[in-house]
């Protein structure tokens, strides 16, 4: 199922900054951590980005170098050693309905809820009465294509199904901005292709914010406004490219922008023993 971009006749240009606009998400010489059976680990070294709203900004690099740890720092879960994140202009940053966030694992759902009370479940945490939350949790369940499974219950579903609740489950608490930690990353590759294009169709529809991590390219390539490129841990912002305007898979755009994050990225490179060791040593993906 090939998926395409609209073609036009300009190559995207690598951008250092938030196209013109407010900033919504704004990290500031970031650095941050976490703690191994050998001591500290400096996962981002120093990560310096913006995010405008209704951009989508995909974060790509090694495994390791940090990248679900910059996010899940934005989504409040840890705190930097260094530098800021601001979002809309807050520096204090507890979790909240204002970032919400799609894992990777399949299993974020209550498995004794069907999908639409999964889906309703955090707006009654946030105050909304059962009739107002069932109301609006069917609106984003059919939203995300699954009115048919709205009385299913998570053991019912597809891995691509329980994904997609997730994301209704999400964007039903009308964040500010979308967190998504590699959310496609253990499905096959034909349900994989089809989610990022629901992915594309939902964000256009809501307008959400979208800061999306990802160790894929393609999906890079796929999803983004512009892609923030990590280095090895502990990783810096290598660089910050323009995606937009790169037409379909079968474009010279498109295929001079793989080819330049390959670079980036060093893939064709060999690991070295330190690399693979550093990998298997920490959870800083």
């Amino acid at each position: 199922m090939p998926l395409t971009r609209t073609p036009t006749k300009t190559t995207s240009r690598p951008a250092a900054h938030a196209p013109a606009g407010d900033t919504l998400l704004r990290a500031d010489h970031v650095q941050l951590g976490y703690w191994t059976p050998r001591g500290f680990n400096l996962a981002v070294g120093d990560a310096s980005f913006e995010v405008a709203p209704r951009e989508k900004v995909i974060v790509i690099g090694p495994s390791g170098c940090g990248k679900s740890t910059l996010l899940k720092a934005i989504a409040g879960f840890i705190t930097p050693t260094g530098g800021t994140i601001s979002v809309s202009g807050r520096t204090s940053l507890e979790p909240g309905p204002d970032r919400a966030v799609v894992f990777q694992e399949f299993d974020q759902l209550f498995p004794w809820r069907t999908v639409l009370d999964n889906v309703a479940y955090p707006l009654r945490v946030n105050g909304r009465s059962r009739r107002d939350a069932l109301a609006r949790a069917q609106e984003y369940v059919e939203l995300a294509g699954l009115a048919h499974a709205a009385d299913r219950y998570p053991h019912q579903l597809s891995g691509g199904m329980k994904q997609r609740v997730a994301i209704a489950r999400a964007l039903a608490l009308e964040p500010a901005i979308l967190l998504m930690d590699e959310p496609f990353g253990s499905l096959d590759a034909i349900t994989r292709q089809r989610l990022q294009a629901e992915l594309n169709r939902i964000v256009d529809q809501t307008h959400v914010t979208l800061l999306f991590v990802t160790h894929s390219i393609e999906e890079a390539l796929v999803l983004g406004d512009r892609v923030v490129v990590l280095g090895n841990s502990p990783s810096n912002v290598i660089e910050i490219v323009d995606v937009r305007d790169l037409g379909g898979p079968e474009t010279v755009e498109y295929g001079q922008m793989r080819g330049h994050l390959r670079d980036l990225l060093a893939v064709d490179k060999p690991i070295a023993d330190d690399e693979e060791e550093e990998v298997l040593d920490g959870d800083g993906s």
